[in-house]
């Protein structure tokens, strides 16, 4: 049986976000990770490669989709977190990404996402990007099943 997350858990979108076949049916790898807009991604996750330039806090994170499980890596910035620091969310347990990227992986592209766990966390200095291992834990909410 699937589990709505509680109402208090705050959602980033509720769009689904595009299936990127032009880039997926071209590229034999799988994608390493996705952008806070899902999009596909084959390099390593840096801070520098977001989808906002601006960014003061990113993180990697790995997610599940609610119905068959598949394991996604997806990145957080102000691009898709609005709704106060990052790091306070990782914090209580409320990061959430919503819609899984959409990968077509079980027909069902606007299935919700299962947070997992903070693989980085970043902080955006005057001029550099820290990494703040402290932030990298266990995000898993009580709605989330095994």
């Amino acid at each position: 049986m699937l589990r709505e997350p509680a109402a208090d858990v705050p959602w980033t979108e509720t769009t689904v976000y595009q299936c990127y076949n032009d880039i997926l049916s071209r590229i034999a790898d799988q994608p390493i990770w996705f952008d806070e807009h899902a999009v596909p991604r084959y390099c390593d996750f840096a801070p520098r490669h977001l989808a906002n330039i601006y960014a003061r806090e990113a993180a990697l994170v790995e997610v599940t989709c609610q119905v068959c499980k598949r394991l996604f890596r997806v990145a957080f910035s102000e691009a898709n977190w609005r709704r106060g620091k990052i790091a306070d969310a990782i914090r209580s347990r409320t990061l959430h990404f919503g819609d899984p990227p959409n990968v077509d992986c079980c027909g069902n592209a606007s299935m919700n996402s299962e947070p997992r766990r903070v693989i980085e966390y970043w902080r955006r200095g005057s001029t550099t990007w820290d990494r703040d291992p402290s932030f990298e834990v266990d995000i898993r909410p009580d709605w989330v099943n095994d």
